[in-house]
């Protein structure tokens, strides 16, 4: 906090061995409604600054023992923010002038004093200390803001070259702040877009000629390091304008590394099922539709078989879903190492799964996969010390034989599925429009 807003008025320090002097000067400065503390020469100044603060200090140049100059270069050179100093002398050499100049005054004015001269020349000397003491402060809260700010923060100057990096923007890159400063910043912030390896994209593309003077937004490039590797970044970059002129510019980015593997999860998530990492209902929906329109440009066929476990029911009854939850592991794990890398296996959810087989190019082939599966899922489980047994009822549908579309062959295919239970369960069925009629029965 400044000295302006601590006080409520402003502190003057007189330095002079003439005690009428600094009687008049304090007549004048308390006249002027300013605080008023008095030396009588220059140790009881330095001893009075080294214990308090003071807006100016009033000082006669020539004093016995310390002398007004000698105070000045000590505060100069002992002191991160002395106070002004307005230099009282009576000598009128231009020697005299330079060395108070040159010790650290920031005025000086002659004797006889000319009151009127000397009001003014005090208000402007406060005044421009106060503000002086400000925008430093204001400076060095802009210097903390930057320094621990999470976004990397570059300024490049009107030469585009980099000015400035805050801490963040050199961890992110890979540089020190003397490897970074004054260079070019095309050589620095070397970006691509997303897919590409190029790193030709233009950060700041307002520097060209002809350019719009406008902010860029990218939110997704990749950045690369000084050791070359790449990351993601969010990036903003804004010109510095001066009547209409550019003269520089300000880029803020961030590492979206975090963010995109937590999208990436997300999406993840939402198309696998949380306990068997298969495939879920959602992938399931979005795939078949797929599916289907490129076997129709191929002038192909795909078949979906829909499975729903035999047995199941009393595992969960009699040893827990904790067992239950293990089957279906076990169940998945079966599925994915008899398909092709082509075929997709997908858990419905319960213990209701699907196979979309794509690469099979007659229904023998989807009858084969079905067989093969109540097979393999036929073969006892040991979970936990206990033998579970379970099986299969499979229900298969083929497009475009039985079906035009996604929805109408998941229903097939159900609809099949529950004809092979009706029949004995622990068998495959393959749709047939008949049993439309029965399942609404």
């Amino acid at each position: 906090m400044t000295l302006s807003k601590t006080r409520r008025k402003p502190v003057v320090l007189i330095v002079d061995d003439d005690e009428i002097l600094r009687m008049l000067l304090k007549q004048f400065l308390e006249g002027e409604e300013y605080g008023v503390v008095e030396a009588t020469n220059g140790a009881e100044a330095l001893q009075r600054m080294a214990a308090s603060s003071y807006d100016l200090v009033i000082m006669d140049i020539a004093m016995p023992g310390i002398d007004g100059l000698s105070v000045c270069e000590h505060l100069k050179s002992s002191l991160d923010n002395p106070p002004p100093v307005l230099m009282i002398t009576a000598l009128e050499d231009d020697e005299s002038i330079d060395r108070a100049f040159s010790a650290g005054a920031v005025d000086l004015i002659r004797k006889p004093i000319q009151w009127p001269v000397l009001r003014n020349r005090i208000r402007y000397i406060i005044n421009a200390h106060h503000a002086r003491l400000e925008i430093e402060e204001l400076t060095r809260n802009y210097e903390m803001i930057l320094d621990a700010a999470a976004n990397g923060i570059c300024g490049v100057d009107g030469g585009q070259k980099i000015s400035f990096a805050n801490p963040a923007a050199l961890k992110m890159l890979g540089y020190t702040q003397e490897e970074i400063l004054d260079r070019p910043y095309r050589e620095v912030f070397k970006a691509s877009k997303p897919g590409t390896d190029d790193f030709d994209v233009d950060c700041c593309p307002f520097f060209r000629e002809g350019a719009a003077k406008e902010s860029f937004h990218y939110d997704e490039l990749r950045f690369l390091r000084k050791d070359g590797r790449s990351f993601p970044v969010d990036c903003r970059s804004d010109p510095i304008l001066e009547k209409k002129r550019l003269v520089g510019a300000v880029l803020v980015f961030q590492d979206v590394t975090e963010r995109q593997q937590a999208a990436e999860l997300i999406r993840y998530m939402a198309n696998h099922d949380s306990l068997t990492n298969l495939p879920n209902r959602n992938f399931c929906n979005k795939r078949l539709p797929q599916a289907i329109s490129l076997a129709k440009r191929q002038d192909r066929i795909i078949c979906l078989l829909f499975i729903d476990l035999d047995r199941f029911k009393p595992i969960n009854d009699n040893y827990g879903h904790a067992v239950g939850d293990k089957v279906l592991l076990e169940v998945a794990q079966r599925l994915k190492k008899m398909l092709r890398a082509s075929d997709s296996v997908c858990r419905l959810g319960g213990d209701e799964f699907v196979i979309l087989l794509e690469s099979t190019d007659s229904v023998e082939g989807a009858r084969y996969v079905a067989e093969k599966t109540i097979e393999l899922l036929n073969e006892p489980m040991v979970v936990d010390g206990h033998v579970c047994s379970i099986g299969a009822s499979i229900g298969i549908s083929i497009y475009p034989d039985d079906c035009a579309d996604a929805n109408t062959m998941m229903q097939h295919a159900d609809i099949a599925m529950y004809e092979a239970k009706k029949k004995g369960r622990n068998r495959y069925e393959c749709f047939e429009p008949p049993m439309t009629s029965a399942a609404r029965e």
